[in-house]
């Protein structure tokens, strides 16, 4: 009974503060100077690297298809360290990104006007999860937005290309390290930083799509573009891991920055519009269709 008079007269109590989303400097100071990794909305995954400053660089690491964002994770952790980069991998709503299915995804008729507008990018609901996914992070650890770098790879990579070229993005460079889809911007931004790689014995994604579509499109949408052909797979080989990081955010102290390719590599054909095949299944999820690394061009047509 005399809990019933407590009880009312908190009631009448004006409603304690709610907790603010903003770390207090103590806060900020604990979490950049110790390293960890932690989750935030979304499935998105953080790291903090102990190496980082008080305005640290941002790295967003766009998944391949399977939404394998801990893998980027801890693929970049070292690079993290001895660059004292923040890492941020945010996740596909879907098994892979939404601009990269709807690019795969068959039209009614066979029209080329269809075609096109199917690999044209404005905004997409996954990109808009990348962006909420930076704004979340930006409340707990002060990074530099104007030193952010949007990277990806395989179908994170197609992606990446895709949003990092928007006028509407203020990404400092783009890097795409075997990409698979040339899907045009719509509004680009003309002079944007792109660091390119593929290899040319890729069995996933093939190069000449790469070579042939992809970098003559941001050229022609005014990127200023770094292409690095290499002798290997569907990986992200470490030459080509040093020299874009380098080149986007500086060379790590005492070191030179690895350098650059001065020249384009041949294409080894003209890929065109090359028909689509569906290549086996690969480790951990069903490819499919709508998945750019469930479908290789064929370069020089036909089946």
């Amino acid at each position: 009974m005399l809990l019933l008079p407590a009880a009312l007269l908190a009631l009448g109590q004006p409603a304690p503060p709610a907790p603010s989303l903003s770390p207090s400097a103590a806060q900020t100071a604990r979490l950049v100077h110790q390293a960890r990794t932690f989750p935030l909305p979304d499935d998105a995954v953080a790291y903090v690297p102990a190496s980082a400053g008080p305005r640290p660089p941002l790295l967003v690491l766009l998944h391949g298809a399977g939404r394998t964002r801990l893998w980027m994770i801890d693929h970049f952790k070292a690079e993290a360290d001895k660059r004292g980069i923040v890492l941020l991998a945010p996740t596909s709503k879907g098994v892979t990104w939404d601009a990269v299915s709807n690019a795969l995804t068959p039209g009614v008729s066979d029209s080329p006007l269809e075609m096109k507008l199917g690999r044209r990018y404005s905004t997409s609901r996954d990109a808009k999860r990348v962006d909420a996914a930076i704004a979340n992070l930006a409340k707990i650890v002060p990074v530099d937005l104007a030193r952010t770098v949007l990277a990806g790879f395989s179908d994170g990579a197609t992606f990446a290309l895709a949003m990092g070229m928007a006028r509407s993005e203020r990404f400092s460079a783009v890097i795409a390290w075997s990409p698979g889809i040339a899907i045009e911007t719509a509004l680009p931004a003309r002079g944007r930083r792109v660091f390119v790689s593929h290899g040319t014995r890729d069995p996933t994604l093939h190069f000449a799509v790469t070579c042939g579509e992809i970098v003559p499109l941001l050229r022609s949408e005014g990127a200023k573009v770094g292409f690095m052909a290499f002798d290997g797979v569907h990986q992200i080989p470490e030459e080509a891991k040093d020299a874009f990081l380098d080149a986007a955010f500086g060379a790590v102290a005492g070191t030179q920055p690895r350098p650059l390719p001065t020249e384009t590599p041949a294409c080894p054909c003209d890929s065109g519009m090359q028909s689509l095949f569906v290549v086996g299944e690969p480790t951990g999820y069903r490819r499919n269709a709508t998945t750019a690394e469930g479908v290789q061009r064929k370069c020089g047509g036909g089946d």
